[in-house]
């Protein structure tokens, strides 16, 4: 019985599984098949990331214009979020699947693990936060207000692991090296012209030069510590950046998920 009812839920999660499928095939693709599938997996990722984000400014506009609104005022269609609101999160949402999926080819496989646990740890805190919540919130809003309470902790408790992570995992020295030196020896060669190469090559010079500022900072500038808290200031931003996007992209894939509704506390007081 133990088994049966476990593969229900499972089941439920296989769009999930394919999602994470998908970007760790990106992750290792070739350089030929990833200048091929760049664009179509680009528009994939940023209309997961934008389901999610347009579902809770959607949710917290609504929550707004009831406050305000009479039910029956015809400006709750002209304020509900129109086209500027949705070009707003596509804008956005491109160019946060833009960095996820960069940052997906210049990381480590040994990143992977983490990644794999952050989408798990966010399946078991929706299901958690999900049954505290029934008691309080309005069925039909429960999915909703639960995957906007999850974004913030899971991607920054994230974010914190990948930097923790980055302390860990091995890292070019380049004190006593000249920025242009440093950018010349640890610098991907040319692999091509393409789109997604300029990309990865802006991304890993920026990986480089951040390095090189914080650890030749002490060495080499009277404001070395300055300099220094500025660099891991500017990776935990970047770690965050990616850590965002790809919590948003996870909880898109829910939010177009078809879920039954909720049994909550008005459901139940409602029954016979």
């Amino acid at each position: 019985m133990a088994k049966r009812s476990m593969l229900p839920r499972l089941s439920r999660h296989w769009p999930l599984a394919l999602v994470l499928l998908m970007l760790l095939l990106w992750s290792l693709a070739g350089r030929g098949l990833a200048d091929a599938l760049f664009l179509p997996v680009w528009v994939v990722a940023t209309q997961l990331i934008v389901a999610g984000s347009l579902e809770a400014a959607r949710l917290q506009r609504r929550a707004w214009l009831d406050q305000y609104l009479f039910d029956d005022s015809p400006w709750h269609r002209w304020l509900r979020g129109g086209l500027v609101m949705v070009l707003r999160h596509q804008l956005v949402g491109a160019l946060l699947a833009l960095v996820l999926l960069v940052k997906l080819r210049l990381l480590p496989l040994v990143a992977w693990p983490l990644l794999l646990a952050g989408a798990a740890g966010l399946v078991l805190a929706r299901q958690w936060m999900r049954r505290r919540l029934a008691r309080h919130v309005i069925g039909e809003r429960l999915p909703a207000v639960t995957r906007r309470l999850l974004v913030p902790p899971v991607a920054g408790l994230l974010a914190l692991v990948l930097v923790v992570a980055a302390f860990w995992l091995p890292q070019p020295w380049l004190v006593g090296l000249g920025w242009e030196e440093a950018i010349a020896d640890h610098l991907p060669g040319d692999e091509g012209g393409s789109l997604l190469a300029f990309f990865e090559r802006l991304a890993a010079s920026a990986e480089v030069t951040q390095y090189w500022a914080m650890q030749n900072a002490m060495e080499r500038l009277l404001l070395g510590p300055l300099m220094t808290l500025l660099g891991w200031l500017l990776l935990l931003l970047t770690q965050g950046v990616v850590a965002w996007a790809y919590v948003r992209l996870l909880v898109g894939v829910d939010a177009l998920r078809r879920e039954r509704p909720a049994v909550t506390r008005r459901h139940r007081e409602e029954s016979p």
